[in-house]
């Protein structure tokens, strides 16, 4: 495993975890910021990969936390998105300042 990138890691870990889906028994699937270190083709994969399997457990939820774009899935009454608005970090007040300064 340490002779992989973090993409090459992610995609297995995905892999990994989705197998354990099939042989536990939890009402919930849940997946936090998997897809960080995948480039498009490995994400692209992965998200075919999860969106199959949870199309054949409509009993269950599925629960994908990810910061990247989410654009590129189908269109599903299966799927609902869920979008926070991105944090307000503060940059416009801290350019403002460094301005005041000169």
């Amino acid at each position: 495993m340490r002779s992989l990138s973090g993409g090459e890691r992610s995609f297995s870990t995905v892999c990994f975890v989705v197998s354990l889906w099939a042989i536990t028994e939890a009402p919930f699937r849940c997946l936090d910021e998997f897809d960080v270190f995948m480039d498009m083709v490995n994400r692209r994969i992965s998200m075919d990969m999860m969106l199959k399997v949870a199309s054949g457990q409509r009993y269950r939820q599925f629960i994908f936390l990810t910061p990247q774009s989410i654009s590129s899935l189908p269109q599903s009454k299966n799927i609902r998105i869920l979008r926070l608005k991105d944090p307000d970090r503060g940059i416009k007040e801290q350019s403002s300042q460094d301005g005041d300064d000169e």
